[in-house]
């Protein structure tokens, strides 16, 4: 007769254990719960405390593995659902900055060999890259990228004006590009917690070129002279140019909201058209807008970048 009275108990004990829901999160961490309801980014649910009072809470689908709640089989926060929701953050800020080469720049430049030695630095700089993106999923958004670029290089040579006689010349370089352009943002997340992102960005738009160049020498006279003066004359060239950029990146999710990482880029430039002023203390005075350039200028280049990220 006691076993008849038990066995009631026994099974509403076992119905109530197995009515209850759990959640398991990327960090494999279970939470046994009920679940009151799911939306599209979001998981509600309610969780006892240990006097007794409920407490409702919530966690994002982006922050679980799977759930299984007393009404239905088990479900799995596949990547695939994940990556169609929107995520908790979805505005994303990067700043990459970090070393860049242009190895195509001097192509153009008769008797290379014969160019000086500081001409080489002119091949390699310092860049910026910023960019903001509005992420859609978790695998895709769309936005803009800026980067800039800065190398400078400068020396002397001694020129002989008369047998016997050298005098020096010096010139001096400084080389800017600003790019500007529409990008778009693939990222994935190769392990189950997302800590690592891999990022790559396809981006087009248009490249703003300037160089300023200095280039002082003796005056002509000179040799009929027992003193004489430098003249200096400045040039300025600027243009702007079609181009396109793509980008890969490995990066760690510190938190929720910081990334860091490692990258690379390559910026493709092509510079065919120009405008070119000329001023000289001897007051010898040249300008010319949007010319044709006999070749074109190799501008492509790339960069290698440390890599910060934040989500907002």
């Amino acid at each position: 007769m006691n076993k008849f009275v038990l066995l009631p108990l026994f099974l509403f004990l076992f119905i109530t254990a197995k009515a209850q829901d759990k959640i398991i999160s990327i960090k494999l961490d279970t939470i046994h719960c009920e679940i009151v309801s799911i939306c599209n980014d979001r998981i509600f649910y309610e969780l006892k405390k240990d006097d007794g009072s409920i407490a409702g809470k919530s966690i994002s689908l982006s922050q679980v593995s799977e759930y299984l709640t007393s009404d239905q089989s088990r479900e799995k926060s596949k990547m695939g659902k994940q990556e169609s929701s929107k995520p908790d953050k979805p505005l994303c800020l990067g700043l990459n900055a970090g070393w860049s080469t242009m190895p195509w720049y001097l192509d153009n430049y008769e008797a290379l060999s014969a160019l000086p030695d500081y001409y080489n630095k002119l091949e390699t700089g310092i860049h910026i890259n910023a960019s903001a993106h509005y992420l859609f999923n978790s695998f895709l958004g769309l936005g803009v990228e800026y980067s800039f670029f800065e190398t400078s290089s400068s020396g002397s040579i001694p020129s002989e004006y008369y047998p016997s006689a050298f005098l020096i010349s010096s010139e001096e370089y400084h080389l800017y590009a600003n790019y500007l352009g529409a990008s778009i943002l693939f990222q994935q997340h190769p392990d189950a917690q997302q800590k690592f992102v891999i990022s790559e960005s396809l981006s087009a738009g248009v490249m703003f070129f300037r160089m300023e160049y200095q280039h002082v020498y003796p005056s002509p006279g000179v040799i009929q002279s027992t003193s004489y003066t430098d003249i200096t004359n400045n040039m300025l060239l600027t243009g702007n140019s079609f181009s396109a950029k793509v980008g890969l990146t490995a990066e760690y999710r510190l938190s929720e909201a910081v990334s860091v990482g490692l990258g690379g880029s390559f910026i493709w430039s092509l510079l065919k058209k120009a405008s070119l002023e000329s001023k000289g203390t001897d007051s010898s005075n040249y300008s010319v807008n949007d010319q044709e350039l006999s070749d074109a200028m190799k501008l492509s280049r790339i960069d290698y970048s440390f890599v910060l990220r934040y989500y907002f």
